[in-house]
């Protein structure tokens, strides 16, 4: 019960700050740099497969270690590195692990200053519980088999980054720059295709990215909301300044010419009242004769 609470506080914390008094109760849940911390673990073990390929195995999900009652690779998992040291060659395997190093500590840095500590610490607890709990679920086949691991991790991290910062730059191929939520759209679009082709998918996602979709689908909401206030309020804006360009301080009572329309006129009040141009005035002031 108490983690089932956990889990809804951090979904209500990290998604819309309900309550102000969560970040008093559960500040000691706060933990500075938690995602550089998970990386670095990740790098050792990294290190450690290099060295002895067989330990790969000790970190994986697996229906067989399951049903033996090997739960504890429902955390494991999440310190197997993003990249498989068991690669041909290994230079290129430390370089991307590098790379995934240097871009989760971008990530890290990024949630935390906009975030804080507590509100990241528990984007990344309750999405690791989520996942696990996904894991578990393909697992035991109440689910179907979710290959990515993992890597359901750094995806939801990269959500969030990209959900918040939609105009930072990657540089493909470290030369061609595009902006991260292009990345972002492509990742979610590959999601959505192997769901359409396994529609039971859908489940096992949306539990692997609950806490993100608890916290982005509001947003997406009231930014669309807000997109509409203000496409409004211009297209009213410009609807008001087109109006009050038509309006003219003078016009012509004969020929309708206005100081809009002929700048180079000069107008003046007859004594009857109406205004004409000096075209249509005479000297003394009256009419002139049409």
């Amino acid at each position: 019960m108490e983690l089932v609470n956990l889990v809804i506080c951090g979904f209500l914390y990290s998604s819309m700050g309900l309550n102000a008094n969560l970040e008093r109760n559960f500040s000691w849940l706060a933990f500075p740099g938690l995602i550089r911390a998970i990386v670095m673990l990740q790098c050792m073990v990294f290190f450690v497969i290099l060295i002895n390929p067989e330990t790969a195995s000790y970190f994986m999900v697996t229906p067989e270690g399951i049903a033996k009652g090997q739960y504890w690779r429902l955390i494991s998992w999440i310190f197997y590195p993003f990249v498989d040291p068991r690669g041909s060659n290994a230079v290129i395997s430390v370089f991307f692990m590098f790379i995934i190093w240097k871009i989760s500590a971008l990530f890290s840095d990024s949630l935390e200053d906009t975030w804080g500590d507590l509100r990241t610490s528990f984007y990344v607890y309750s999405t690791i519980i989520c996942q696990t709990l996904a894991l578990y679920l393909s697992a035991t086949e109440i689910f179907p088999l979710v290959f990515l691991e993992n890597q359901m991790f750094y995806i939801a991290l990269f959500f969030a980054f990209a959900t918040l910062f939609p105009h930072v730059e990657f540089h493909l191929f470290l030369v061609l720059p595009v902006k991260v939520w292009i990345f972002a759209a492509i990742t979610l679009a590959t999601i959505i295709f192997s769901c359409l082709s396994f529609p039971s998918l859908f489940l096992a996602y949306g539990l692997a990215f609950f806490p993100y979709l608890v916290w982005s689908l509001p947003r997406l909401y009231y930014w669309r909301k807000y997109k509409s206030q203000l496409n409004t309020r211009r297209v009213k804006f410009q609807s008001q300044n087109n109006d009050s360009q038509s309006q003219t301080l003078h016009r012509c009572i004969v020929c309708n010419r206005t100081e809009l329309s002929n700048p180079e006129l000069d107008f003046r009040v007859a004594e009857n009242g109406d205004e004409y141009c000096l075209d249509h005035l005479g000297d003394d002031g009256k009419p002139a004769a049409s």
